[in-house]
């Protein structure tokens, strides 16, 4: 089967904004700010927006780190391999923090974002292996997962025909409507103990 190098289907491949503590993000979005995906809102393939922080401080240079429709989040550190897509939700303007990594697909290749996130998160740990040296001991005896660009830009993507990629994209599709469903259930749940609450 074919294959190409992951550079070789994207139109960019770029690390997500350097922010430091003294950045002072906060929960409270101001006029101008950015919304912040952070490693920590993507949990069970999604991201989850309500716990984003934002960065308001005005700098036009943040604005090359914006995010497009079905762009590709990858953890390039911490100790979990994490894939997401980012579907645009609200108006905030959005940029992933310096521990992510933002894979954006040339839109003329047809190539779906569902499958390349699935291929991805299915070749974890050869690319966790591929990249061993990059990679250091936590005390706690986790791996910790430092991936440069290079090594990304140089996954190989097998080419599978647009059948595989639509019955990959469909079941996606039903996967995070299946989650939302159960995400919504569990809030409901956590609203009606706290409405009889018996330690009142």
């Amino acid at each position: 089967m074919e294959t190409l190098k992951l550079q070789d289907i994207c139109t960019d491949i770029f690390a997500g904004a350097a922010l430091f503590s003294n950045d002072n993000l906060s929960r409270d979005y101001q006029n101008g700010g950015y919304r912040v995906i952070r490693l920590a809102d993507i949990q069970n393939n999604e991201i989850y927006f309500k716990d984003c922080l934002f960065f308001n401080k005005h700098d036009y240079k943040k604005n090359r780190y914006l995010l497009q429709d079905n762009d590709i989040l990858t953890s390039s550190r911490g100790t979990i391999f994490k894939v997401a897509i980012y579907y645009r939700e609200g108006s905030y303007k959005t940029i992933p923090s310096g521990f992510l990594t933002c894979i954006r697909l040339k839109l003329e290749l047809n190539i779906s974002a569902n499958y390349v996130a699935a291929y991805l998160r299915h070749k974890e740990n050869s690319i966790i292996i591929a990249n061993a040296k990059n990679i250091k001991k936590t005390d706690d005896k986790k791996p910790r997962i430092q991936l440069k660009l290079s090594d990304i830009y140089n996954i190989e993507i097998p080419l599978v025909s647009s059948k595989i990629q639509k019955k990959i994209d469909k079941l996606s599709s039903e996967a995070t409507d299946y989650l939302k469903q159960n995400i919504q259930k569990t809030k409901e749940i956590e609203k009606i103990i706290k409405c009889n609450d018996i330690n009142k």
